[in-house]
């Protein structure tokens, strides 16, 4: 089990000895053992060729033993994991990939409160194929009403949105949501760009038929790869929008047949280096437990909102009940947001301003694992010292 102030995790982030970096809903620093396992893949191409046997066969190794970490996170087969350079890769596979038809409908919660790769997608698909995009009403936090979806998903297509809010933290009731689309016969995509590394996930539970998120937010990857979770049965729902040599092939009389997945989806995927950091990456992660790190992650959340609460000039935003959120943290105050980060980072503090509504920002706080409880009051305490 960890403590809220454990060494052993705080020791394997050197960023920890210098700055309080809580940014981790952007881009999370990657772990010792994640950057030895990038030098020792390039020593390996450096001594023995990047292209030769002995080098194809240890990537061919790397990219199975990643898709089976993957599998293990979200309880998915490893065939339906593809490897792609981000989240958005992701979501636009589904959104290039699926045949829209003149009627067809999509239902997403929020528009404009929602990530922008998770809503310009269906934004521009609304608007090129005649398709329908309904936004789901929220409240304040960014939640919605079921029985509004209950009713937008008659019909439709597909639903898409976010696990956990990248604004306000809120974790959106997934199962409920996949309950409704497979009453509707609707596809469901979920971008869990925040939660996965920090939520237990389960795509079978969820019901969901495609899910993205990156290796280098809360798994602590290296940057520039992620993964595109496609189930065996909705694969058939999407022609690949690239093809390559290594995704289809061509038979003597020239017709073009694609591969089984994941191979179908995989193209032109080259960061071999980034794969074997991921995959260092997720069985960290994994070695740790993902209930741990949530209850560590919750932890110093609670203090920094705690602490937050106590300034006169500060409203945070988010559910209030733990188990409603995650550890992202999202305050406005009598400051503009923008000066508030880039004083913060003057001291050592690195934090972020995120959209939270129309033409207004909001600070953003995404402490992980490795963060402690006495680093959230000093951030409180900075807080503080500039308003």
């Amino acid at each position: 089990m960890m403590t809220g102030d454990d060494s052993r995790f705080r020791k394997d982030f050197p960023i920890s000895e210098k700055i309080i970096y809580m940014n981790n809903g952007a881009i999370a620093p990657t772990p010792t053992v994640t950057i030895n396992a990038v030098n020792d893949f390039m020593t390996k191409c450096a001594n023995e060729g990047p292209d030769s046997a002995a080098t194809s066969e240890y990537v061919t190794s790397i990219l199975a033993r990643l898709r089976l970490q993957v599998s293990r996170l979200i309880n998915c087969d490893p065939e339906e994991v593809v490897l792609t350079q981000s989240t958005t890769d992701g979501i636009n596979l589904v959104a290039n990939g699926l045949d829209w038809k003149n009627g067809d409908s999509i239902v997403i919660r929020g528009g404009r409160h929602e990530h922008y790769a998770n809503y310009l997608a269906w934004l521009r698909i609304s608007q090129t194929k005649a398709v329908r995009l309904h936004e789901l009403g929220i409240d304040e936090n960014g939640l919605f009403d079921l029985s509004e979806l209950e009713k937008a998903a008659k019909n439709c297509k597909l639903v898409a949105m976010s696990h956990a809010l990248y604004n306000t933290g809120a974790v959106l009731p997934v199962e409920e949501v996949g309950r409704i689309a497979r009453q509707n016969n609707a596809l469901f995509f979920i971008d869990a760009a925040q939660s996965a590394g920090t939520l237990q996930i389960d795509v079978k539970k969820i019901g969901c038929h495609f899910m993205a998120f990156p290796g280098f937010k809360w798994l602590c990857g290296p940057t520039g790869i992620g993964v595109f979770y496609c189930s065996k049965q909705a694969a058939e729902f999407l022609t690949p929008p690239e093809i390559g040599w290594e995704s289809a092939i061509l038979s003597d009389s020239g017709i073009i047949a694609y591969m089984e997945m994941p191979a179908r989806f995989q193209t032109g995927f080259r960061n071999y280096a980034g794969a074997a950091g991921l995959l260092s990456s997720i069985q960290y992660i994994l070695d740790i437990g993902i209930e741990n790190i949530r209850q560590q992650n919750l932890k110093v959340a609670n203090v920094l909102r705690s602490e937050l609460d106590k300034i006169s000039s500060v409203k945070l935003l988010g559910p209030e009940e733990p188990d409603n959120r995650t550890s992202i943290v999202t305050f406005t105050a009598s400051l503009d947001s923008s000066s508030i980060v880039k004083k913060l980072e003057a001291a050592n503090i690195v934090l972020v301003d995120r959209d939270i509504a129309k033409s207004k920002k909001g600070v953003r706080a995404s402490p992980h694992f490795f963060n402690s409880e006495q680093e959230a009051v000093q951030v409180a305490e900075q807080v503080k010292g500039l308003l």
